[in-house]
């Protein structure tokens, strides 16, 4: 018996030892699309929040603005009754007046409104009636939608009774 080995073959080839092929590379050709797939969402989420962030902070801004306006909810204008005053476009007339309902509630008869702006709106407003700093009554006055330059009649509503002595009238916007 021959103890030796016979020469290697070409490629290291021996015919006595099984030839073991080298282990294939690895192909990542999916898990590259999905990961590329995933920072392309990251990056739109992203964008689209920082658009929407934005957008937000614009609205707040605006409502700011609208809320601090004379008129607006945290500015109320002082009228006074019976005569004419405007909030933000909308005139109202001169000629109403304050009295009391059958159960003594504030009751506002005569309010007219006309629309003076850009678009068709509606009015919705409360009517405050003051001691100090305190208020005493209200009431909420509406009106339905209303074509720019026409006139309407407000509707108000109050289940406060209407106090005998008040120092001023409020309007502002409920909104």
């Amino acid at each position: 018996m021959n103890d030796q080995i016979p020469p290697a073959g070409p490629g290291g080839y021996s015919p006595q030892q099984p030839y073991i092929q080298p282990p294939a590379k690895k192909k990542h050709t999916v898990r590259n699309v999905v990961l590329i797939i995933i920072a392309v969402l990251i990056l739109f989420i992203g964008g689209c929040m920082a658009l929407i962030g934005g957008a937000a902070n614009e609205v707040s801004k605006s409502i700011d603005k609208h809320d601090n306006s004379v008129g607006g909810p945290k500015n109320p204008l002082t009228i006074q009754v019976g005569k004419a005053f405007e909030v933000r476009g909308f005139n109202y007339a001169a000629g109403w007046k304050v009295g009391r309902d059958i159960a003594g509630d504030v009751d506002i008869k005569g309010l007219k409104v006309t629309n003076n702006r850009d678009d068709k709106d509606g009015a919705l407003v409360e009517i405050k009636f003051w001691k100090g700093t305190e208020v005493l009554a209200s009431a909420d006055c509406t009106t339905d939608q209303i074509d720019v330059g026409t006139t309407v009649k407000v509707s108000c509503l109050s289940s406060d009774k209407l106090p005998k002595k008040y120092d001023k009238v409020t309007i502002n916007d409920s909104f």
